[in-house]
């Protein structure tokens, strides 16, 4: 046996330097090339020191270029220090703003200050930004202290936050899209500079973030031994959290109101750095700010040369994000911390007797009557609320009944999909929306929009389809490695969903008349639902209710896992391609209605299964039933809370859906509970 070598010449661990390297010499690279075409390099050291005043060419690159480079590395630096410090006191290797609801938090605050306190801009983003992001972190905290703080808490967590944070957005944004069309472009990311001040403040702001953060480097190396340890050694672990959160929430919130949202940065940086060599604390907590800035300079400098080429511009956290996205995938499977799922799952609830079944499934069937009737007849006018009689209603019906058919048939449609993928994966959590099916749907009415001349209603839902299919189709494929463990999962879809998103914000970054449309296709509005819409969507609602039965074995065998599957003789990969092809195919649907915002594929069959339902098919047929009255409404709330103007479907149910999974998981978990 050989001895472990402890001499001075022991071989050295490997360290990122070459990926550093690698990210700035590219960067760097391609600066230069752009630079080259704008001032020859005998110039470049005098336009940066001391610009000749009678040179246009040295005043720009002195004011523009270079202050932008500075801005650009000072940003990347510093949230790859905000990330590393988070995910080491949170003990939580996908934690960082983007996934906390900071970044959301904080646009959200700015744009409800441009709309209804733009006095509160007048001093300077940057506090406004500081308090948007610290109640969605404050929100993000309290929901995942209901279930011990475990990474998949905290993730889900954030995820409801930022998924509510982007309906609110989305709703400021139709309904005032004059005054926020700017924001939204600097939202994705922004970082044109016309001179040095902003690159001194954020300069002097991380300096002074950075330095306690050092300080406190030590009492976060004590993270890594436990609680007991930590205790013994005398550093409080809720004291140094505290701090190390609240220093972290300062350098998100100054990166917001300097230059819009930039995610993965964050969270990719840690990573690659810990991928690359980087074990220890110290070793990531240098690493990881030399990766942030290369990751950012580089993603850029391919923003601006997409700029250059198509004529547009490109917000630079939009393309950060499409590089990021992609990177985390491939690096998946090497990430570490896999949480348990228990520590996150449904309240247990008592199996329900074929008596109780029929009981739900009655109270079901008359809830969804009730909420027809309330739709079809009472509303608001000048006068206040008002209940239409007979004849009223029956004038009223060819208005009224096209927007309750395609609410009905699109929660029906939703409900199924998520049922079917949370039988298919076995994971309580799983959705359409929250593993990005949704998105990608979103993502293929963009194309359709942007990529063919006649965008009809055939094209749009085979584009929409086409997306929603290859994003469950990668999703499973990723995931698949891991046995489709809860953390994988919900990395996977959040990647894929903010990697479409990405492309959402590049439509809205050109200026296209287009947009308009875009926006109230994701937003998902019934208001334009016509008779021939609503007739479509009632008949795949109905399509699905009986295709749904012709999978009943699957969806009873899958959940028991893959030994017990391949024993009683199904074919997994068949039976998992059939149900994905079904799922994505009602996710379509439901998103060339509803948009991409809802909550309705996690909410309905979440309530039956809390109800005590557990086999598939009442499962499945009583989630349809609450889906379906649950987009109702929804639908009926946008339209008449907010009257004269209306709320969108889609966002109505994403707020609905999102306060859902607030009181869910506020609520004591089954272990926890006096005999339990």
């Amino acid at each position: 046996m050989k001895p472990a070598i402890t001499t001075p010449f022991a071989p050295m661990r490997r360290t990122p330097l070459w990926p550093v390297c690698v990210l700035f010499a590219l960067a760097a690279l391609l600066f230069a090339l752009r630079l080259d075409a704008r001032l020859a390099p005998a110039f470049w050291w005098h336009a940066l020191v001391a610009p000749s005043d009678n040179d246009v060419a040295q005043l720009l690159v002195h004011y523009g270029d270079f202050p932008r480079v500075a801005v650009t590395l000072l940003c990347g630096a510093a949230l790859g220090l905000a990330g590393v410090a988070t995910q080491q006191v949170l003990r939580n290797p996908l934690a960082e703003p983007m996934t906390l609801g900071v970044f959301s938090g904080a646009w959200l605050a700015l744009a409800l200050a441009t709309v209804y306190a733009p006095f509160l801009l007048t001093g300077g983003r940057d506090l406004v930004a500081l308090a948007g992001g610290a109640a969605a972190l404050a929100a993000v905290f309290a929901l995942a202290a209901r279930r011990g703080m475990s990474p998949l808490a905290l993730i889900l967590a954030g995820m409801i936050v930022n998924l509510c944070g982007g309906a609110f957005c989305l709703a400021l944004a139709i309904s005032h899209y004059d005054l926020l069309s700017g924001l939204l472009v600097w939202g994705g990311g922004s970082f044109a500079q016309h001179d040095w001040r902003v690159a001194l403040a954020l300069a002097l702001r991380f300096a002074a973030c950075a330095l306690p953060l050092l300080l406190l480097l030590r009492p976060m190396a004590v993270f890594d031994l436990g609680e007991t340890v930590a205790s013994s050694l005398g550093v409080s672990m809720r004291l140094t959290r505290g701090l190390t959160l609240a220093l972290t929430l300062l350098i998100a919130a100054f990166v917001v109101s300097a230059v819009g949202v930039i995610g993965f940065v964050g969270l990719s940086a840690p990573a690659l750095a810990r991928l690359a060599g980087a074990r220890r604390l110290r070793e990531r907590v240098i690493w990881s700010p030399l990766l942030g800035a290369a990751l950012l300079w580089l993603a850029d400098q391919f923003a601006q040369l997409c700029t250059a080429r198509f004529g547009m511009a490109m917000p630079t956290g939009a393309i950060t994000t499409l590089i990021g996205a992609p990177l985390l995938l491939a690096m998946l499977r090497r990430l570490r911390g896999r949480p348990d799922l228990t520590q996150t799952s449904t309240p247990r609830s008592t199996p329900l007797s074929p008596r109780g079944l029929r009981v739900v499934a009655l109270a079901s069937v008359l809830a969804l009557a009730l909420v027809v009737i309330v739709s079809l007849t009472l509303g608001r006018g000048l006068a206040g609320w008002h209940l239409s009689d007979a004849r009223e209603a029956g004038a009223l019906l060819f208005l009224r009944l096209p927007h309750v058919v395609a609410a009905a048939g699109v929660g029906v449609l939703l409900a199924l999909s998520g049922g079917v993928v949370q039988r298919m994966t076995g994971n309580p959590m799983a959705s359409p929306d929250l593993l990005g099916m949704s998105a990608g749907g979103a993502l293929g009415l963009t194309g359709a929009l942007f990529l063919t001349a006649h965008p009809d209603l055939p094209t749009l839902l085979v584009w929409c389809a086409a997306g929603s299919m290859l994003t469950l189709g990668a999703l499973v494929l990723i995931a698949r490695a891991s046995s489709f463990a809860p953390d994988t999962l919900i990395l996977a879809g959040m990647t894929l969903s903010a990697a479409f998103q990405a492309v959402s914000v590049i439509a809205v970054s050109s200026g296209d008349p287009r947009v308009i449309v875009l926006y109230n296709l994701l937003a998902g509005s019934t208001y334009n639902v016509g008779p021939a819409m609503a007739a479509l969507v009632a008949v795949c609602a109905l399509v699905a209710l009986a295709a749904v039965p012709l999978c009943r074995r699957w969806l009873e065998i899958l959940p028991l896992g893959d030994a017990v599957s391949v024993g009683l003789g199904v074919r997994i990969g068949g039976a998992r391609l059939g149900l994905l092809m079904l799922s994505a195919l009602l996710s379509a649907v439901a998103t060339l209605v509803i948009g991409p915002l809802s909550f309705i594929g996690l909410m309905a069959p979440h309530m039956a299964r809390m109800l005590g339902i557990r086999r598939a098919m009442p499962l499945l047929f009583v989630s349809a039933a609450f889906g379906a009255t649950l987009m109702i409404g929804s639908d009926w709330l946008g339209r008449w809370v907010l009257f004269p103007q209306e709320m969108p479907a889609g966002v109505m149910a994403t707020l609905l859906g999102g306060l859902y999974l607030i009181l869910t998981m506020f609520r004591r978990p089954a272990q926890d509970r006096p005999g339990a």
